[in-house]
């Protein structure tokens, strides 16, 4: 019995010995730093102004095939709300945008892809408040497609 009480000291001497010069987190010096920051918010505007020169296009007389005219590109802007690539699918949203949107909802296929679009706008603003209220009604992913007239 002594003989196990020698051991079973000599174990807990050196698992006491272990515990005490351990490494602790306190005996590391921690350094703090205070950052002194402002905090500034960005805002986009997502409406560009597109502005035309008036500069003139010299006219040569005698070649009427150089004459180039800026101010026949149009553009119009369109609201998509969704693409999908399978028909079914294609088919259970364009019902269901139809009467939450209007029957003003159309389609495009490009390729295997439909595009569910809505309106023909004149300008990206008009578009753009048309994509608020599309999301309004929960279709998140509405945005203008620019094609060009």
């Amino acid at each position: 019995m002594l003989k196990f009480l020698k051991i079973y000291l000599s174990i807990f001497s050196v698992f006491l010995a272990f515990y005490f010069s351990a490494c602790s987190s306190g005996e590391y010096e921690v350094e703090t730093y205070k950052v002194d920051y402002t905090e500034k918010t960005v805002k986009i505007d997502t409406i560009k102004k597109i502005t035309l020169n008036d500069d003139k296009i010299k006219q040569d007389k005698n070649d009427k095939d150089n004459i180039k005219d800026n101010t026949k590109e149009t553009y119009s802007y369109i609201v998509q709300i969704g693409a999908f690539s399978m028909q079914s699918n294609f088919e259970n949203f364009l019902e269901r945008a139809k009467q939450v949107l209007g029957e003003e909802v159309y389609y495009e296929l490009s390729g295997n892809l439909y595009k569910v679009r809505i309106g023909r706008y004149g300008n990206r603003a008009e578009a753009i408040k048309f994509v608020e209220i599309a999301r309004s009604k929960g279709y998140t992913d509405a945005f203008v497609v620019t094609k060009k007239n």
